[in-house]
């Protein structure tokens, strides 16, 4: 649940608001250095001052500078990016008032990367090369193979058997990357997702690789949430428990064992003990005095009032982006799907074409999908509805993370996304890592039993 905040705090992806570990003073270091330009064609004057460089990370909705450089008359700039964790954060190119371009940049204490861009880009990514940001494209090549097979098979017949196979080609380009780049983040991350790509398909060979990764590694908290889910569904809930009972007694970092008894509060949520998640949830208060730790639970304690399956959906009334007026009551009698997310974040992006398959394969279920943007920046928005296709209907909330909408389905994390039924109640909560896949399973279900209560 909202392990993955902290998790992404830590790995410098600072999108969100609820992260779950204390933020260190920055001690991270790295160097940008570049050129940027345009083409002649668009400007024949060959003077390209003026252009921003920003590397930055979101702190309670609002942006917080890591990095920042201007451009000469030559195009030419540089950088020193300090941040408070080696990890993924957005960058961002403008001139004169306008977002030109938007990508990411792995910082990593003592990379020096280059970028040179010509604008304008015309459909084209940024391009930032070093070790690390080479690393860090391996890793996203492979996701995103592995999300386009997905996608392929979502299209196709539902065949165990090629499912096998996709898992085996990712892990493959996954053991590539760490065999090609090892000791970079990329590598790290790549550890991390073979062990949540075997759980629930080689629970064995995932808790094997799961012994063997470092709590060092910025995913490690993804991969124990990997193993709980695969654990309950294949041994039970009280294996579950004591697996991650035994796993917080082992490890030595305070922030660690607090972390995996939030993973304790999640897993009796799961299974709809919420009595006992509330318990777990006075424990996990008892073991730090860290306020971000202590403001979760609050949180939690929000959604076991509020956000169970079963409850009223939160009511709202929102304008989408071609100015129609939504109300939560214009949607009862079909399935809706809230979605919470940054345009900026690579995790959503790479899952894009993944989830508008996903939209357009249960639209006839009936399924409407609210897609919800947290960036209140409208040129950010901007560039994004230009590059990208979203199926659904699209809104800008102007309040970002503290938005009342975002508040009262109490988003912490992103992307997150709420299922809600044809009679208004809440069905679920998909967020972290395999999210699309328990939606996509949730939606199977759905549609199975829509059509085996149909008349005849």
């Amino acid at each position: 649940m909202k392990y993955r905040a902290g998790l992404l705090a830590a790995l410098g992806l600072s999108l969100l608001l609820g992260c779950r570990t204390r933020t260190p003073e920055p001690m991270v270091q790295s160097v940008l250095t570049g050129r940027l330009t345009v083409r002649a064609e668009v400007d024949s004057i060959p003077d390209y001052r003026d252009f921003e460089v920003l590397v930055y990370r979101q702190v309670a909705g609002e942006p917080d500078t890591l990095g920042l450089a201007v451009t000469d008359s030559t195009g030419r700039f540089a950088m020193t990016i300090r941040a408070p964790a080696p990890g993924l954060y957005p960058l961002r190119i403008s001139r004169r008032g306008a977002t030109l371009a938007s990508g990411v940049l792995v910082v990593a204490d003592g990379d020096s990367a280059t970028l040179q861009a010509e604008f304008p880009l015309e459909g084209r990514r940024l391009l930032v090369r070093s070790r690390e940001n080479a690393a860090w494209l391996a890793y996203q090549n492979a996701i995103a193979q592995h999300n386009q097979d997905l996608l392929r098979q979502l299209q196709a017949a539902p065949d165990s058997a090629a499912l096998a196979q996709i898992v085996e080609r990712t892990l493959a380009l996954l053991e590539s990357v760490e065999r090609t780049y090892p000791n970079t983040l990329g590598a790290q991350w790549a550890a991390a997702e073979a062990v949540r790509l075997l759980a629930g398909w080689n629970d064995t060979l995932a808790l094997a690789r799961f012994d063997s990764l470092s709590p060092d590694n910025p995913r490690y908290l993804e991969a124990v949430q990997a193993i709980r889910q695969a654990l309950a569904r294949r041994d039970g809930q009280q294996a579950t428990v004591r697996w991650l009972t035994a796993l917080r007694e082992r490890l030595r970092r305070p922030e660690l064992r607090v972390a995996v008894q939030a993973e304790l509060v999640q897993a009796y949520m799961d299974s709809l003990q919420d009595e006992a998640a509330r318990a777990a949830l006075d424990e996990l208060t008892r073991m730090t005095t860290d306020s971000t730790w202590l403001r979760w639970a609050e949180r939690v304690r929000y959604e076991l009032d509020h956000l169970r399956p079963g409850m009223e959906a939160p009511f709202f009334v929102v304008t989408t982006t071609t100015g129609r007026t939504i109300t939560l009551d214009d949607l009862r009698g079909s399935y809706v799907l809230l979605e919470f997310f940054w345009p900026e974040d690579p995790t959503y992006l790479n899952e894009l074409a993944y989830r508008n398959a996903l939209a357009e394969a249960y639209r006839a279920l009936p399924l409407n999908v609210l897609a919800f943007s947290v960036q209140p920046d409208t040129t950010v928005n901007e560039a994004f509805y230009e590059r990208f296709v979203q199926a659904g209907q699209a809104v800008i909330l102007p309040g970002g993370l503290r938005d009342p909408i975002a508040v009262r389905y109490n988003v912490t994390t992103l992307p997150v996304r709420w299922l809600i039924g044809p009679d208004g109640r809440l069905l679920g909560r998909f967020e972290g890592t395999g999210a699309l896949a328990r939606l996509q399973q949730t939606l199977a279900r759905l549609q199975t039993e829509t059509h085996e209560s149909s008349p005849s």
